[in-house]
């Protein structure tokens, strides 16, 4: 089975990221995934320290509700981000997460513990702004980078520009189509049927 993780970098709940990824989860999970979905707002992360502990056995030396976390990054087959843009960045709680990710980065790459040409992992991004569409370039570029640095293949984005009211997204009702066809997509594809 197919397992797909969603993750909300949104302070609110309820608004359009989180919106956008219940209906990309109901997408996957609608073509067979097994889905979860985390909030990053719910959770005590404290920020990376810079420390490089983690360069000598892939561990954070911090604990925190993010430690159980790498686990589900490392086994799922597919993950959603969803975040609001910030100041044309990614939210704090999604940053956090980023920088936390550090000892899978080492795990991958220094370590050689995992092959992501094995297994063909896929990442995803909505991305919601109250602006253009220039204000995404950045969060895509430093998500990007981040789904590279663990073993994720880049495949696909929601970037929706001009909303901002909480829960606007509702009187989208193309971009909610276009969410949950970006869920059953990330699962088709790990399926290798898209």
């Amino acid at each position: 089975m197919t397992h797909i993780l969603g993750i909300l970098g949104s302070p609110r709940r309820n608004g359009n990221s989180d919106l956008l990824l219940d209906q990309a989860l109901k997408g996957a999970a609608e073509v067979g995934a097994e889905v979860k979905k985390v909030i990053l707002n719910d959770l005590l992360i404290k920020p990376c320290q810079g420390c490089n502990d983690c360069h000598e056995d892939g561990q954070c030396v911090q604990r925190d509700d993010l430690t159980s976390i790498y686990q589900l990054l490392e086994e799922a087959d597919g993950v959603i981000i969803a975040s609001p843009i910030y100041f044309s960045g990614l939210s704090s709680q999604t940053k956090l997460l980023i920088d936390r990710c550090q000892c899978l980065w080492v795990r991958n790459d220094l370590l050689g513990r995992y092959s992501s040409a094995a297994r063909k992992r896929k990442g995803s991004f909505i991305a919601v702004g109250g602006d253009s569409k220039a204000v995404f370039k950045h969060a895509v570029g430093e998500i990007r980078a981040f789904y590279s640095a663990i073993g994720l293949v880049y495949d696909g984005e929601i970037l929706l520009p001009g909303v901002e009211g909480k829960g606007e997204v509702i009187s989208h009702p193309a971009a909610m189509e276009e969410a949950e066809r970006l869920g059953r997509r990330l699962v088709k594809s790990d399926q290798g049927l898209a």
